[in-house]
């Protein structure tokens, strides 16, 4: 009696576990959907690097929802080996997670130096067409001078003999022209290389509370599995003790139980009268 209330009450605090795991997948998604999207303004400057982090974040999410079917479902039906299975892939997750943290932090202590690589080498690129057409206007790095209020690589000293492009200029007097009396004075990289930092840590905290809150309801899903193999062990054993007191009954019981009379049945010929079928007798027809 005392293991069935021990095993409602953890039935109970799981499914409470199983709603916490819920609000943390749909953290993992909406952080990890805003991170991938503040990245999309320079992800084609930086060579479309950079953004892994946020994509394995946000790609646990779905994979958290199916842990909390898989643990509504082992807890319904008290299933003990796919409540061991949901422990064991939940704590998968939670190893992920804090990995994905120290990634994280790694890569934003080595990001200068390849950020300003990846600029450096697109900036050329920008240049040798900018100074041959000048009417690319939607240039990824016109787009980013103008969402990121910034300009060149250091600094506006970087076009040199170059006019401005309009997106350097923080008052255009027309749109699209290079013409302009103030243009911003920080350089792009410096601003990238916040901003990606910034992502990054983002991601690293998110991913460590995350995994903290998930490790919070793993002891009552695997005390309840063990419940569970506590309950199984113990029906089996009353179902092998009750087999052995039949097997160890006197034969004089075991025979007056053989030679017991069937149940009664009505005779399909004779409605309403009762006919008793005894057992076959020796001699008796």
């Amino acid at each position: 009696m005392a293991l069935t209330k021990r095993i409602k009450c953890f039935k109970y605090l799981v499914y409470c576990y199983v709603v916490l795991l819920t609000v943390t997948g749909c953290a993992q998604i909406f952080i990890g959907t805003s991170l991938l999207w503040g990245h999309s303004g320079y992800y084609g400057i930086v060579q479309n690097k950079l953004w892994a982090p946020a994509a394995i974040l946000l790609c646990l999410g779905p994979i958290t929802f199916i842990l909390c079917w898989m643990g509504c479902q082992a807890t319904n039906q008290r299933k003990r080996c796919l409540l061991g299975m949901f422990t064991t892939l939940l704590v998968t997750c939670i190893c992920v997670q804090f990995m994905l943290c120290g990634w994280s932090l790694a890569m934003r202590e080595n990001l200068p130096s390849s950020v300003e690589i990846f600029i450096d080498d697109s900036f050329v690129e920008f240049l040798d067409k900018f100074s041959r057409t000048k009417v690319d206007n939607l240039h990824l790095w016109n787009r980013m001078q103008s969402q990121l209020q910034c300009c060149g690589v250091d600094g506006p000293l970087d076009y040199r003999r170059l006019s401005l492009p309009w997106s350097c200029c923080s008052r255009p007097e027309h749109a699209y022209e290079s013409a302009c009396d103030t243009h911003y004075k920080r350089g792009c990289l410096a601003v990238v290389s916040e901003q990606i930092k910034h992502r990054l840590l983002i991601t690293a905290f998110s991913a460590a509370i995350i995994a903290i809150f998930q490790s919070l309801g793993l002891f009552c899903a695997v005390h309840l599995t063990i419940l569970f193999g506590k309950s199984d062990n113990g029906y089996d054993n009353n179902k092998l003790s009750k087999k052995r007191q039949q097997q160890f009954l006197p034969l004089s019981i075991q025979d007056k139980r053989q030679d017991m009379p069937s149940p009664l049945s009505l005779s399909p010929t004779a409605p309403g009268h009762r006919v008793i079928k005894t057992s076959a007798q020796g001699g008796q027809k």
